[in-house]
């Protein structure tokens, strides 16, 4: 499998986190001592609420862009074997995680929850126990993965369509809980959600069993190799 990755993306992203984090904390600092004064006590406010805003954005970033192992680095882990029919896209193209295979595209929402989470349909379910409570904040909330990653296929379809008009490629769009430590449930999900295990049988079953011409293959990925090198 060949692996594309915008490196220089991850670099100023996990900078960023490590900049809003030290300037959220003195700003916590500031607002600390500002307290101290009732003079200041109005200012004392605005900063603790601007140093707890930066702290949590740093936190957020560092959680995404430094903490390892990344996203992008899990599923190369998870994919590790295919062959070099297989592309994976991270952060270069107008969806954060694209896999191109033998049966199209596959547009992936990688998560790292841990816990109980329960899909049914479109509905999303989150055990909220006292762990989970502990590790609230600065930990990236559940949101609605399956409203995300059908934004990012129909933000990747319509990319193609621009260089590709005439052809309709297929694109599959999959979540995909990379946390060992997860307990997944679902109901008729509306996408395909499956653990770190079951991707990988996924992806080879629809590659045997609708596999695209292998011009259309090597076009795409031209054209999608092509678009990360201008980044």
């Amino acid at each position: 499998m060949q692996v594309i990755t915008n490196e220089k993306l991850i670099k100023n992203r996990a900078r960023l986190g490590r900049i809003a984090s030290f300037a959220g904390l003195a700003i916590l600092v500031l607002g600390l001592a500002a307290s101290l004064y009732s003079q200041w006590l109005l200012a004392s406010f605005g900063c603790l609420l601007v140093g707890f805003l930066l702290s949590q954005v740093g936190i957020y970033n560092a959680n995404r862009w430094v903490k390892e192992p990344r996203a992008d680095q899990t599923l190369d882990k998870i994919l590790k074997g295919f062959d070099d029919r297989y592309y994976l896209y991270n952060y270069v193209l107008p969806a954060s995680h694209v896999l191109l295979a033998p049966f199209g595209l596959c547009v992936i929402n990688p998560r790292h929850q841990a816990g109980q989470v329960r899909c049914e349909g479109e509905r999303w379910h989150r055990e909220l126990g006292w762990k989970r409570i502990l590790r609230l904040f600065g930990q990236e909330g559940l949101g609605n993965p399956t409203k995300e990653v059908r934004a990012e296929v129909e933000k990747l379809r319509r990319s193609l369509a621009q260089r590709l008009p005439d052809e309709e490629v297929p694109i599959e769009g999959v979540v995909v809980f990379t946390n060992p430590q997860v307990d997944l449930e679902t109901e008729s999900p509306a996408v395909p959600v499956l653990d770190g295990k079951q991707f990988k049988s996924f992806l080879r079953s629809l590659s045997k069993e609708r596999p695209i011409p292998g011009s259309q293959r090597k076009q795409l990925a031209e054209i999608l190799t092509g678009e990360a090198t201008e980044l």
